[in-house]
């Protein structure tokens, strides 16, 4: 090698413990901790297959939905926290996310992911009309500069062009 070379240290990539994972806390896991009795009730009311995990790492909840066809048999439907990922408490705003995804609510699933279509559309739409916005804006101030002008000095039938051969 020579001395005009770079030399890095190689780095070992080493993953992360299985704890972390939120798939490790589902309700099959061992030891794993339940919220209170009395919340499970309720939300099991709304749905027998609905149950609710503690992670001990993340310090959240999970919120979780039985399907037998998944590895351990249950599909995680999501971490109880706000939308700047904070920590949220057993309380209505689970019960309505909860709500919120359910078939009660939209009828079924192909009809909750027809509005999850319809939403992806829409933003694109406006997206996509923002960006042509923008472009009109940024290239109408060109666009009229390069029109032909009149130049309003002497004799003008209107056009630059309507007497070019005249001196003929």
């Amino acid at each position: 090698m020579s001395d005009d070379q770079i030399h890095l240290p190689v780095s070992s990539f080493l993953a992360p413990p299985r704890e972390e994972s939120l798939q490790f806390w589902h309700p099959n896991r061992f030891g794993v901790r339940f919220a209170p009795e009395r919340f499970r009730r309720r939300l099991q009311s709304m749905h027998p297959d609905l149950d609710i995990t503690w992670h001990p790492l993340k310090e959240r909840w999970l919120v979780w939905y039985r399907r037998p066809r998944i590895q351990h048999g249950w599909l995680l439907l999501f971490v109880a926290e706000d939308s700047q990922h904070r920590y949220v408490p057993l309380d209505e705003r689970i019960m309505a996310a909860c709500y919120e995804q359910s078939g009660f609510k939209w009828g079924s699933g192909k009809a909750y992911w027809s509005r999850i279509e319809d939403e992806a559309q829409r933003d694109q739409a406006d997206r996509d009309a923002s960006r042509e916005q923008g472009l009109e804006d940024a290239g109408s101030d060109h666009w009229d500069y390069t029109k032909i002008k009149v130049s309003m000095c002497g004799q003008s039938s209107g056009s630059k062009f309507a007497n070019h051969h005249a001196g003929d």
